[in-house]
C-alpha cells in the first residue's frame, strides 16, 4: 500500500516541476520584446533549397557541376557566333575533303543548279533584300572607289605578276606554261559572287562590291583579250553575249527582285530586327560554294608533281598576300573608310574562275599542257576565298570599331 501511494506522489511531483518550467517560460517571455517579422532569422524565411542548386555557387563557394556545363555551354554557342562564318569554312573544307564526289559536278548535289545558280542568285536576292535603293544609288556615283578597285584589279595586279613571273622564269624557277597560267589569271576581272558574300560577312561595303563585280566581268570580256594579245601572244574571243546573259540572270534580276521585294516587306515589319538572319543566310550560301570548289578541287587534283605544285602555291600564295597588302594599303593612302577600305582589299584582289577557265580553253585550245597552264588559277580560287574567310572576323571588328 505504501508503494502505491508513492507512485502518485512522484507523479504529482513531476506534473509540478513542468508546471513551474512553463510559467518561468511564460514569465520571460512576458518581458522579452518580440522580433519583428522583418527581423525573424532568415533561416526561419527561407524555402528548403531545390534539389538542384541555381544559386551562383554552392555552399562552399565553388560552381555546382550544373553550373559549369551551362557555362561551357554558353561560351561554345558564343564562340560558334562570332566565328560562325570562319568555323563554317573549315568544317565545309573537311567535308569535302572527307568524300569530295558529293559536291563535285555532276554529283548528287548537283551543284551546276545549286551553286551555280541557287547560291549565286541566292545571295544577291539577299543583298537586294538587305540594302536600301539610296545605297545602291550612292554607290553607282564612287566614282573614285570604281576607279582605284578596277585600276587594281586589271592594271596593276597583272603587272606585278607578269615582272614576278618573267623573274622566276629567267631564274629558271618557273615553267613557261606556268608564267603564262599565272599571266592569264592576274588578267582576269574580280569574281561575280564571291567578292560582294565576302565584302558582306567582313562588314564592308556591300553595294560597291556589287557594282564593282558587274563593272569588273563586263570590262573583262573587253579588256582581257586585248591584254592577253599583249603580253602572252594570243587572243581569244570572249562572248559578250554569253557573259552579259549570266550577270543579267544570275546578277541583275535577284538583285532587282530583292529590291522590289523591300518595301511590301519593310511595310509588314518582316524585315524587322532580320539583318542578322539575312546576313547568316548569305554566308550559309557562300559556304556552299566553298564546299563545292573543294569538291571539285581534291577530285580533280593538278596533273604536276608535288614538289612543283607546292613552289607553286606557295608562290601564287604569296602573289596574293603581296595584293592584300597592297589594297589594304592604298585604301589607307586614299583615306577611304574602313568599310570601303575592306571592300577594296576584297574585291580589287579576286579573280574569277567562271571566266577564266572558258578564257583558257579558248586561248590555248590544242595545247598539250593545257591542263598545266590551268592550274593556277585553280590553286588562285579556293586560295582567295580560304583567306578572305579567314580574315573576315578581323575586318569585321575594324569596321565596327569605325563604326559611330
Amino acid at each position: 500500500p505504501r508503494e502505491s501511494v508513492r507512485v502518485p506522489r512522484q507523479a504529482a511531483g513531476r506534473a509540478r516541476r513542468m508546471i513551474v518550467l512553463v510559467v518561468a517560460a511564460a514569465s520571460s517571455a512576458a518581458f522579452t520584446p518580440a522580433l519583428p517579422l522583418s527581423r525573424a532569422p532568415p533561416a526561419l524565411l527561407r524555402s528548403p533549397p531545390p534539389l538542384l542548386a541555381t544559386s551562383p555557387a554552392a555552399s562552399d563557394g565553388r560552381p555546382t557541376p550544373l553550373q559549369r556545363l551551362k557555362t561551357a555551354t554558353s561560351s561554345v554557342a558564343g564562340f560558334l557566333d562570332r566565328r560562325y562564318f570562319l568555323v563554317g569554312v573549315v568544317t565545309a573544307v573537311a567535308l569535302a575533303a572527307a568524300y569530295p564526289p558529293l559536291g563535285r559536278r555532276g554529283g548528287p548535289l548537283r551543284p551546276e543548279r545549286t551553286v551555280a545558280w541557287g547560291a549565286t542568285c541566292g545571295i544577291f536576292l539577299l543583298s537586294g533584300l538587305n540594302l536600301p535603293t539610296s545605297e545602291l544609288a550612292r554607290a553607282a556615283v564612287s566614282v573614285r572607289l570604281h576607279a582605284l578597285i578596277q585600276g587594281f584589279n586589271l592594271l596593276l595586279i597583272p603587272l606585278t605578276t607578269v615582272l614576278s613571273c618573267n623573274a622566276l622564269l629567267a631564274a629558271g624557277l618557273l615553267q613557261p606554261a606556268l608564267r603564262d597560267g599565272m599571266v592569264v589569271m592576274g588578267l582576269l576581272p574580280t569574281t561575280i559572287n564571291m567578292c560582294v558574300a565576302l565584302s558582306r560577312s567582313s562588314g564592308g561595303d556591300e553595294a560597291v562590291a556589287i557594282f564593282n563585280a558587274v563593272l569588273g566581268n563586263l570590262l573583262g570580256v573587253l579588256l582581257t583579250p586585248y591584254l592577253l594579245l599583249k603580253l602572252v601572244g594570243s587572243a581569244g574571243a570572249l562572248s559578250a553575249a554569253d557573259t552579259l546573259q549570266k550577270l543579267a540572270t544570275r546578277v541583275l534580276l535577284p538583285l532587282l527582285v530583292g529590291q522590289l521585294l523591300r518595301p511590301p516587306l519593310q511595310g509588314a515589319g518582316v524585315l524587322a530586327g532580320r539583318r542578322k538572319l539575312l546576313s547568316r543566310s548569305s554566308e550559309s550560301l557562300l559556304l556552299l560554294i566553298v564546299y563545292s570548289t573543294f569538291c571539285d578541287t581534291f577530285l580533280r587534283g593538278f596533273g604536276v608533281p608535288p614538289a612543283t605544285l607546292a613552289g607553286l602555291l606557295a608562290f601564287v600564295a604569296g602573289l596574293h598576300a603581296s595584293h592584300l597588302w597592297l589594297a589594304w594599303q592604298l585604301g589607307g593612302l586614299a583615306g577611304l573608310r574602313a568599310k570601303q577600305r575592306i571592300t577594296l582589299t576584297l574585291t580589287a584582289t579576286q579573280k574569277t574562275l567562271a571566266l577564266g577557265m572558258p578564257l583558257l580553253g579558248v586561248v590555248f585550245a590544242g595545247r598539250p599542257d593545257l591542263g598545266l597552264l590551268c592550274t593556277p588559277l585553280l590553286l588562285q580560287h579556293p586560295l582567295q576565298l580560304l583567306v578572305g574567310s579567314l580574315l573576315s572576323p578581323r575586318l569585321k571588328r575594324i569596321a565596327a570599331e569605325e563604326a559611330p
